[in-house]
């Protein structure tokens, strides 16, 4: 009878153990799609109250600052010329993808309202959570897809990793152009930089 209770304990035990994991990961998603909700509708917010581009830039930059993990992002971007390239060089790469994507794909969405993001879904795989969302347009335009990268971090907080817009990786789209720009110059770092400050002048 006594080894009947102890293994009545343990597999309770055990399966109280192994329930967390599953219960942890459960509250990860619903945090992953209050991030979203929330990153969504100051996005929206920025968008309906900031008409002068500069504004809207500085609001876009201090969100994306906020939210995403831009040395992640930066690594990720550069792919293998990542381990090429000196602290300052990655540094100023940084800041400069950083206005990249304020100035080219920010000031974008300027040109939608009255939008409506509706968050759906939400699947882990390890520390990454993609959460599925639609854009829905009050005017009758048809509804955009997109799909939310978020990291969980270390210190279990959510950043930003990329962006899916019609089936297109943001982060990824803009590796593959970089790798380009490097490999016609061949690994020269500093044509990628200067290609970063054209493409930000010419969206100015």
């Amino acid at each position: 009878m006594r080894v009947l209770f102890a293994s009545f304990f343990m597999l309770t035990a055990l399966l109280s153990s192994l329930a967390l994991p599953a219960n942890a990961q459960e509250a990860d998603l619903a945090k992953a799609q209050a991030f979203v909700t929330a990153l969504a509708d100051d996005a929206i917010k920025i968008i309906s109250t900031k008409k002068n581009r500069t504004e809207r830039e500085a609001a876009f930059a201090k969100l994306l600052d906020e939210r995403a993990n831009m040395r992640r992002i930066a690594r990720f971007t550069l792919g293998s010329f990542g381990r090429k390239i000196s602290k300052a060089q990655f540094a100023e790469f940084e800041s400069l993808l950083g206005d990249f994507i304020v100035k080219v794909y920010a000031n974008r969405l300027g040109e939608y309202s009255d939008e409506k993001v509706m968050v759906g879904k939400a699947q882990a795989k390890k520390k990454n959570i993609i959460v599925k969302s639609r854009i829905e347009f009050a005017n009758g335009r048809d509804p955009i897809d997109i799909d939310w990268w978020l990291r969980l971090e270390k210190d279990t907080s959510m950043t930003l990793f990329d962006v899916r817009v019609l089936g297109v990786w943001m982060a990824q789209e803009q590796r593959d152009a970089f790798a380009s720009v490097l490999k016609n110059n061949k690994g020269d770092i500093n044509a990628l930089l200067d290609h970063l400050r054209k493409q930000i002048s010419a969206d100015g």
